[in-house]
């Protein structure tokens, strides 16, 4: 307990605040009311001057915790699913920082090599210009401008969120030392045979020019033919149809009818496919069929592979253009022949089709095949089109020299590290994707044909008859290496490719710690604590960290991953800036007029990145969900209503009722606080050899100070053993259950009528339970718990209260389990919680017969000997809270109605509560006036129905009118049966 007492000296982390200089509206008069705008405006920039975020202890042997935020993307700005990952994240650091340990977040972008490229292009192009026109140079030189723009940008929403990160730290994915990791782990996996080059078939984005990988495809399924609008097409082309057409025999007058869904790539066919268990084709196995254009022969082959069931069972095999044909081709040794160029287009080996988009191409061959008579039939047909997920273009499998990860073995040793558990992962259900994945992993593309991205450091030295590739960090040190080792050339050049974005961001739980120089940061904070992020990452990032730096440090990157659901819109589909669909947290932090809205809209139409199809249906969706714009919500109750999500859950689906509950749960905090302070003003005590403050004894308390004092030490352990488990939706709910249900509206309104010694000893608890509660809730509100905090230290002090202050609440001492033991009063919070239940149907009853504004008289019957032995206190807070004249509590009785009498009862367990009604409602006005009402209803709903049973109505009126209309008469049934309900209980009286 606090006490009134000379100036003492506390632990560092309760240094006086009087070493440093506060916001000055912090001493000015407290606001009547919450306002976000005015808590925020002035605690981070005070945070930081005073280095907050970065409180270390000078011992060495301090515990710490390290983490990093998952950098943002610089293609935009921040959305609400960003919000999510820094108020988790926050949380955790915040806690783990109250709880004395050392904190190191950091923060950085990352260059997003595709997607950054793709909507720069867009850009350009709302501008009429290409990359080609301004150059390799000049582009990224534009893309560095963005950078500089988006970054600033998403600091200033980090920081509008109250995100405490170390800003010290903050890096960006193509910053020099990152560059220098980068281009050191590609050199050092070269030198280990892990990292090769070959030519392979890759996922090919026309539109992009450029490979993706496997991860970063989207298939669409469709149940027969549909249009799907591909870039560079002026019209949809249509999916969802099977060809049927026919090969000759090159031996005989024979055909052989074999199916495909892409007839565009005939052109590039090199064999005939049957499954050697058909018996259907097992005659023509080893014979050979006759190219219609190219007139060359193809072989007949067998292959376990090929699926009876599709089509006619025969398949043509075209390994330069499709994976499954491709495998087929290396096992048998066949040819491979590609006919699309890098757009698409077909290329020289397509004879007279030469030059045409490979859509057109189709076209083209379907035609060909229906003027030579081989075409038998085009069929609708189920199907999966694969779509590159940064384009939206149609992946086109394509035969490319490319660089490769072999990540065989890494991906067995990350198996390893979870079955063995040095590596835990939330929630646990994801060990069994992380080992599907990886236990069927493919070795990594990770060359990009872009101009955005760490270039791969790499150098082809070229001979007269060969060439060889060395990895170096630069021309003079690459030519060293290749004299070193007798390498005979004549020119020398570098990749033009860029590395994968991934494989930049897969070191950098490591590299911002200054790997792979042996930095102090290096030895002290990795591996990292925890790796916090969406669930949708963990193979694109999670899987390929955990791969690189046991490869690359012989350590795991962190010791647990936490992984949380995805945000989704009111439509459940996944926030995207191509969508439309995104909130900026900030609009929800500061509000938005629904013209803001549009305007960002109409701003992301214009520059390219969003569709006129998806610009309609976002701005349909924007006026619907928003039609007076988003009200001021402020950091906090952001913060605090995405933690009271269960963050583990698949989706989560972000509701603005709840933001708006929060909101109002803030401003009920605040009035708390208030209450507090004019209590304080009221009591203003004064020294005495019986100073309340001195007391720490529960005895000589009163009951709901004990009550109340238990429900305190009760949500501090819950909310400690939730922030352990992760489980940030129980500690949010523990710490709305305390502040909102227990301590607002119990025990607010038992301290009211007190007086004397009695408000003094409950001013002194209540600030006790308000200090504590802060501190605990700070990790999710920072701003209003910081707000607070200090008014309420300076108010403490003003009246000469001595209590353990910190500088801020951020390095303030987080209260712990069992910090008030000594008030844990099982027996006392079941029997306070009976009350409550009573009080709940008492209050029910009043509204029930109108009588919110009356103060009728109460009688409750109870057997418990622990209520019965304190009665009086019982009886007092039922009637303070529940609104009654008073309350009789006793044993047993009879009670009988009468003119004095009349009594409406209820049972509560084994209890049973009375409230007397007599002379305070006029039943048989009340049954007159439930009459009257309950006649126009039954009127209403006959017209209605009546209206809905005409012959006209179900022709003319539209469905979603006859909708409106049902609900309608729905609800008139329910309101009748209610009053029907109502009088029958009149009638008994």
């Amino acid at each position: 307990m606090w006490k009134r007492a000379p100036k003492q000296i506390f632990p560092l982390s309760y240094r006086s605040c009087a070493t440093i200089n506060l916001p000055k509206n912090v001493n000015s008069d407290m606001p009547k009311a919450y306002s976000p705008a005015l808590v925020q405006g002035k605690w981070y920039e005070w945070w930081e001057s005073n280095s907050f975020f970065k409180q270390h202890r000078p011992s060495s042997c301090s515990e710490k915790f390290s983490m990093v935020l998952p950098p943002p993307n610089i293609t935009g700005t921040l959305h609400i699913g960003h919000a999510l990952t820094c108020a988790i994240q926050d949380s955790l650091v915040c806690w783990n920082r109250m709880n004395g340990k050392d904190t190191y977040w950091f923060p950085g972008c990352d260059h997003a090599g595709i997607a950054t490229q793709a909507v720069v292009e867009k850009n350009l192009k709302s501008q009429n210009l290409t990359r080609e026109q301004l150059g390799r140079d000049k582009f990224v030189e534009e893309i560095w401008k963005w950078k500089h723009e988006k970054q600033d940008i998403i600091y200033q929403q980090l920081k509008g969120l109250g995100s405490t990160l170390n800003w010290d730290k903050a890096v960006f994915t193509m910053d020099p030392k990152l560059c220098y990791a980068v281009n050191e782990a590609f050199i050092r996996l070269h030198q280990k045979g892990k990292i090769y080059r070959k030519e392979s078939l890759v996922n090919w984005s026309c539109q992009l020019r450029s490979a993706i990988s496997d991860i970063e495809v989207d298939h669409q399924s469709i149940d027969g033919p549909q249009g799907i609008s591909v870039p560079g097409y002026d019209k949809p082309v249509t999916f969802g149809y099977i060809y049927k057409f026919d090969y000759k025999l090159s031996d005989s007058d024979e055909r052989i009818a074999v199916s495909t869904t892409r007839p565009e790539t005939i052109l590039g066919d090199m064999a005939i496919a049957v499954n050697p268990e058909d018996v259907r084709y097992s005659k023509y196995i080893g014979r050979s069929v006759i190219h219609p254009i190219r007139h060359d022969k193809l072989p007949i082959i067998a292959d376990s592979m090929v699926d009876q069931e599709f089509g006619t069972g025969a398949v043509k095999v075209t390994p330069a253009h499709d994976q499954k044909d491709y495998e087929i081709a290396v096992r048998h040794g066949i040819e491979m022949l590609s006919i699309f160029d890098n757009q698409g287009i077909a290329n020289k080996n397509c004879s007279e089709f030469s030059g045409l988009p490979r859509f057109e191409l189709r076209e083209k061959m379907i035609q060909f095949l229906r003027d030579n008579n081989l075409l038998n039939s085009i069929l609708p047909h189920q199907m999966s089109v694969p779509l590159c997920s940064r384009s939206g273009d149609v992946i086109e499998p394509l035969l490319r020299p490319q660089w490769f990860v072999d990540t065989q073995e890494m991906a067995q040793r990350a198996m390893e590290a979870v079955k063995s558990g040095n590596l835990k992962m939330h929630p646990p259900h994801f060990e069994n994707v992380w080992f599907e994945w990886l236990g069927n992993i493919r070795d990594w593309c990770i060359s990009r044909q872009l101009w955005w991205g760490h270039r791969v450091p790499a150098y082809r030295f070229a001979g007269e008859n060969d060439a060889t590739w060395i990895a170096a960090h630069n021309f003079q040190q690459a030519v060293e290496l290749a004299k070193h080792q007798n390498i005979p050339f004549s020119t020398v050049s570098q990749d033009e490719d860029v590395l994968d974005t991934w494989f930049s961001s897969s070191l950098f739980p490591f590299s911002v710690c200054g790997w792979p120089e042996q930095t102090i940061d290096l030895k002290n904070l990795f591996p990292l604590n925890l790796m916090e992020t969406g669930h949708d990452i963990l193979f694109f990032w999670v899987a390929r960290m955990v791969m690189m730096s046991l490869e690359l440090t012989g350590e795991l990157p962190f010791k647990e991953v936490l992984l949380h659901g995805i945000i989704c819109d009111s439509q459940g589909r996944k926030m995207s800036k191509s969508l439309g669909n995104v909130i900026d947290p900030l609009d929800i932090v500061y509000g938005s007029s629904l013209k803001c809205l549009e305007d960002q809209l109409e701003s992301s139409l214009k520059k390219g990145h969003l569709s006129s199809k998806e610009f309609e249906k976002a701005m349909t969706e924007k006026r619907v969900t928003f039609p007076d714009g988003i009200p001021q919500t402020g950091s906090d109750a952001l913060r605090f209503t995405l933690c009271s999500y269960n963050v583990k859950s698949h989706f989560i689906n972000l509701d603005m009722a709840t933001l708006k509950k929060n909101r109002l749960f803030c401003n009920k905090i605040w009035q708390a606080t208030r209450f507090l302070f004019q209590i304080l003003d009221e009591t203003s005590p004064q020294k005495s050899s019986n100073d309340i403050y001195l007391r720490k004894d529960p005895i000589h308390s009163s009951l709901m100070n004990q009550w109340i004092m238990n429900g305190l030490d009760k949500m501090v352990s819950q909310v400690n053993s939730a922030m352990s488990r992760y489980d940030f939706h129980h500690a949010t709910d523990a710490l709305y259950t305390f502040l909102y249900g227990s301590l607002c509206d119990v025990y607010l309104e038992a301290i009211k009528p007190l007086t004397g010694v009695d408000k003094q000893e409950s001013a002194h608890v209540l600030a006790i339970c308000l200090d504590v509660a802060l501190r605990c809730l700070a990790p999710f509100m920072p701003f209003l718990s910081e707000e607070l905090y200090q008014r309420l230290h300076k108010k403490l002090a003003d009246h000469g209260i001595q209590s353990p202050r910190s500088m801020s609440i951020l390095i303030a001492k987080y209260p712990v389990k069992d910090e008030f033991a000594l008030w844990k009063n099982a027996e006392l919070e079941q029997n306070v919680d009976l009350i409550l239940r009573v009080v709940t149907e008492l209050r029910n009853v009043k509204v029930e017969y109108g009588l919110a504004k009356s103060k009728p008289e109460a009688i409750l019957i109870c057997s418990s000997e622990n209520i019965l032995s304190k009665s009086d206190q019982y009886s007092k807070l039922m009637a303070t809270i529940g609104g009654l004249e008073s309350v009789t509590i006793c044993e047993e009785r009879r009670l009988q109605n009468s003119k004095e009498k009349v009594w409406v009862s209820r049972t509560v367990d084994s209890c049973s509560v009375h409230v007397n009604i007599a002379g305070i409602v006029d039943l048989r006005a009340e049954l007159k006036k439930n009459q009257d009402k309950m006649r126009k209803l039954v009127d209403k709903l006959a017209r209605i129905e009546a209206n809905m049973n005409s012959t006209s109505y179900h022709l003319s009126a539209p469905s979603h009118v006859q909708d409106i209309h049902r609900q309608k008469a729905e609800s008139l049934r329910n309101e009748i049966n209610s009053l029907k309900l109502y009088a029958q209980k009149l009638d008994e009286l």
